[in-house]
């Protein structure tokens, strides 16, 4: 098993599902150049009305299911995740580097890799838990499975373009500000432009991240929802299909 580009390729996989699905993820990209960003978050400039909207349209994504589906230069997804049970089904496609799919049940999450050469078979499994608070698997962390609290966090400013439609900055040292890879992109990664639409119900059905700021190869990362309240059925893979991770790849993910 070729274990260094699994543990590579898996946290740029992880790192772009994190960024697209929350909009606090972490750079796809290993040559970022180097920075040293504080973790200081400026003052919000964002309007209370604008900030109240978008932060309630965003917290649902704590409260029932929904379907989500991600579109970039890099990575391209789709997949459905209830918060309410911590259980998820996402396939990841990274074009010639292969598709990943990911399963999540509760503090399990399995990883399985078709079209990569030397790759396993089976699924790899992990435990959550040992990846640490700041794991690139954490996708639904406690307390905030959705993500919703953490991509708040990182909102910087925020106005109001049109009815039900809103465009800001993003920081992501609020919420981020000990990773590693954050960390790299110094002043970089404290203003990343975002736009966002609402729906007629109050809920956020589109989070677009302009991540050309942070690299020019990545561009627009966008990230729709839709399907809210849809049952989520996620089946515990067979354990005869199923290997533990290497330890490379669970400390390639960890905090």
């Amino acid at each position: 098993m070729n274990t260094r580009r699994l543990a590579t390729t898996g946290v740029a996989i992880v790192a772009a599902l994190s960024l697209g699905l929350t909009g606090c993820g972490t750079k796809t990209d290993a040559d970022a150049p180097a920075g040293n960003g504080t973790g200081a978050a400026p003052a919000s400039s964002a309007p209370a009305d604008a900030r109240a909207e978008l932060t309630a349209a965003a917290q649902k994504l704590n409260q029932q299911s929904v379907r989500m589906e991600l579109k970039s230069a890099v990575v391209n997804g789709s997949g459905m995740m209830d918060p309410a049970t911590k259980t998820g089904d996402m396939t990841m496609k990274l074009g010639p580097e292969g598709t990943f799919r990911i399963l999540l049940l509760g503090d399990d999450a399995y990883l399985k890799i078709t079209g990569m050469q030397g790759m396993p078979k089976k699924w790899l499994h992990m435990d959550t838990t040992k990846l640490g608070k700041s794991g690139q698997f954490n996708l639904m962390p406690e307390g905030d499975p959705g993500g919703a609290k953490q991509m708040i966090e990182s909102v910087v400013d925020v106005e109001k373009t049109g009815t039900g439609s809103y465009a800001g900055t993003l920081d992501y040292t609020r919420t981020k500000a000990d990773d590693p890879s954050i960390k790299a992109l110094g002043e970089k990664a404290k203003a990343v432009p975002f736009t966002a639409k609402v729906d007629d119900q109050g809920r956020l059905v589109e989070f677009a991240i302009d991540t050309s700021v942070l690299h020019e190869s990545l561009g627009m990362m966008t990230t729709t929802y839709s399907d809210f309240g849809a049952p989520v059925t996620v089946k515990k893979p067979a354990a005869s299909e199923t290997q533990e991770a290497p330890q490379e790849l669970i400390e390639s993910m960890g905090s």
